[in-house]
């Protein structure tokens, strides 16, 4: 995963977090205002309805006014009492927020209308003069029923209120409560996830950082064998991939540069070894082929004459390969078939083939297309990778050679050519040093003909691998493109290079 998509993750992860202790605050905020809101009313209900109990307290003296002291204006005190009651029970019954706390004010309502009534009739009991009868109906009816069940609903009354305003008070403590509750989870929540998200920037980014900085410092002081130690699947390690790519490639520079500096010095000594080397052998080898001529020369001579011969034309070769090496390459590039420089080159390694018993496979695929290339000069490349290959082919071993078309995609994009045999392979340690010049396994050889066949077919604009076979041998893969890079025309025109 990405860094990025990490840090969006746990930037995300912490947003929502903070919404979350938004929002529990927010509905804690709320909860607790509705639950003070629900006791802030039922106080005020009560508190109404004390005050209520007050008034029809003072209704029911001004008819003990009456009834004691004959004062003739209590009833109309009364009534003024009961207009103001009938607007205070009008309220608390406008303003009941369920059918319960509506029906204990319609029981207070009816029996405030139970006292009035009765009130209303000892009134005028009192203004005809029945004033036992008025006192009977006090004690009997208003004191004993009437007054009794109003006295009994507004006691219910309160006492729904004051049990409504506990209910709020223990809901507002239970909402503060848990607020701090989910405030508090949502925050060592967000408290971890910050302490994960400081690990993971310290796991995913600091160390890997730490870890390219050291191994930068490591490359940059020449040890471009070095490679980052970082595989993680983020930029890090593509950092880190970018960088051990670049040190191979500095490496391969480095090389490269080591081998020009071995084939410039060599070329500075091309001509002096040409002159001072060919000149004495091809006189050597006069001199010695005009002895051979001689009639007198006797066997033990002409054995050594011969030997002379053969040691001069060795040396003469060696020299030839040498400035070979280092002669650029000019081809003239023609279409031409593959499978036939293959064959010519065989021919030519036939002698080393049936010396050694080798059996050779061949499995040239038919019909291959014409690719542009310069046969003398391939020759020379395949003559070399087949010499390579029976030399290192045991007594009575096989050398298998194959053809095939190369695809990519829907179309053809060119030739692989392989030759394998099933030799002891190559040392890892030569391997990599495979195409230096001078670099051999041989005893007798030079160390210049991988690097010459390398030569060629990269003046081709193809490629030349050289692997060990899980099996037990050596395979060279040959690529030929069906198009030179540096543009080949279909008619064969000439390349430089």
């Amino acid at each position: 995963m990405l860094i990025r998509t990490k840090l969006r993750i746990g930037y995300l992860v912490i947003f929502v977090l903070a919404l979350c202790i938004g929002l529990v605050m927010i509905w804690a905020m709320r909860g607790w205002r509705a639950a003070t809101e629900d006791l802030t009313y039922a106080h005020t209900q009560s508190l109404k309805a004390e005050r209520l109990r007050g008034d029809l307290y003072r209704q029911i003296k001004e008819i003990l006014d009456r009834l004691v002291s004959g004062d003739r204006s209590a009833r109309q005190e009364f009534d003024v009492l009961g207009v103001a009651l009938g607007k205070e029970l009008a309220d608390l019954r406008r303003h009941s927020r369920n059918p319960e706390e509506a029906g204990r004010v319609d029981t207070l309502v009816e029996a405030h209308r139970q006292v009035t009534a009765l009130a209303s009739e000892i009134f005028d009991l009192l203004a005809t003069g029945a004033r036992d009868r008025a006192v009977q109906k006090i004690e009997r009816e208003l004191e004993q029923v009437a007054f009794a069940r109003q006295d009994d609903a507004i006691d219910r009354l309160r006492a729904y209120y004051d049990a409504a305003s506990q209910r709020s008070l223990q809901r507002t403590v239970a909402i503060g409560f848990q607020g701090e509750l989910l405030a508090g989870i949502v925050i060592l929540l967000a408290l971890v996830w910050g302490g994960g998200l400081l690990f993971g920037i310290q796991r995913w980014l600091v160390k890997p950082l730490q870890t390219i900085g050291r191994s930068t410092a490591v490359i940059s002081t020449g040890e471009l064998d070095h490679r980052v130690q970082v595989a993680s699947q983020d930029e890090l390690g593509d950092l880190a991939a970018s960088i051990n790519r670049m040190a191979r490639s500095l490496k391969e520079i480095q090389e490269r540069l080591l081998q020009a500096e071995r084939v410039a010095a060599a070329g500075e000594l091309s001509a002096y070894i040409a002159h001072n080397i060919r000149n004495p052998l091809a006189s050597i080898r006069s001199s010695a082929q005009a002895a051979l001529n001689t009639s007198s020369v006797s066997d033990e001579v002409r054995a050594d004459l011969n030997g002379v011969i053969s040691t001069v034309d060795h040396l003469g070769q060696w020299v030839h390969h040498f400035l070979f090496a280092l002669k650029p390459i000019t081809t003239t590039l023609t279409l031409s078939d593959p499978n036939r420089v293959v064959e010519q080159a065989l021919d030519v390694v036939r002698p080393m083939v049936e010396q050694k018993q080798i059996a050779v496979e061949v499995s040239a695929s038919p019909g291959l297309p014409p690719v542009p290339l310069d046969e003398r000069y391939l020759e020379q490349a395949f003559v070399a990778l087949l010499a390579n290959a029976c030399d290192a082919t045991p007594q009575g071993g096989r050398l298998m050679i194959a053809s095939r078309l190369i695809r990519d995609g829907d179309g053809p994009a060119g030739i692989a050519i392989d030759l394998a045999d099933n030799g002891a392979g190559i040392p890892p340690e030569v391997l990599q040093r495979l195409f230096t010049p001078y670099v051999t396994t041989k005893q007798d050889g030079v160390g210049l003909g991988l690097t010459m066949a390398r030569k060629i077919i990269s003046a081709h604009g193809g490629s030349l691998t050289v692997s060990n076979r899980p099996e037990g041998g050596t395979v060279v893969n040959v690529r030929l493109p069906l198009t030179h890079h540096t543009g080949a025309d279909q008619h064969g025109q000439n390349t430089g290079h």
